[in-house]
């Protein structure tokens, strides 16, 4: 016997019989993760959710924000405005690489400037690296720094920039 849906229940996007089977089966597996951790489907958890998420895949894959909004009963609207509010969630996979240059005043003043530029400005034929900036590194006595691959450094310059994003550090 089929269950009826009710008018004001929201349609399960892993059901809607558009998404493959793989997809289908992500989706399945998120629901089960956010039954078990989230079980009260409050909104607000919606920011532990997309921590959760960022933390799992590296990023915020599409099809796991509609799975976050249907649980928490969250507009799609307001999980994409969550998810792109914050500047450690990210919305697109990684890449291989990561450049983050320090542009707070200390680092900017010691030359995070030509940093970036530099780094903004290096060839990359193979798009491998991502190049973004944070406020503030809170390494103000070591500026300008810069965090290459999840390390960071300090007193760099655009010559040492170059080596530590080349693997070769001096």
């Amino acid at each position: 016997m089929r269950r009826r849906r009710r008018r004001d229940e929201e349609v399960d996007p892993a059901s809607d019989g558009t998404a493959d089977a793989q997809r289908r089966e992500r989706q399945s597996g998120l629901r089960r993760v956010l039954r078990d951790r989230f079980p009260d489907r409050n909104r607000d958890n919606l920011l532990p959710v997309l921590h959760l998420l960022q933390h799992e895949n590296g990023y915020l894959p599409e099809w796991a924000l509609q799975v976050v909004g249907w649980h928490l009963r969250v507009p799609a609207s307001e999980v994409y405005g969550a998810a792109t509010s914050y500047s450690e969630l990210h919305l697109d996979p990684p890449k291989r690489r990561s450049v983050v240059v320090c542009t707070g005043l200390a680092c900017w003043q010691s030359g995070s400037e030509e940093l970036l530029s530099a780094a903004v400005q290096r060839p990359d034929p193979e798009d491998t690296a991502s190049v973004t900036t944070t406020a503030c590194a809170f390494m103000c006595g070591l500026a300008p720094a810069v965090r290459v691959d999840g390390s960071w450094r300090g007193r760099v310059d655009a010559a040492r920039l170059a080596s530590l994003i080349e693997n070769v550090d001096v």
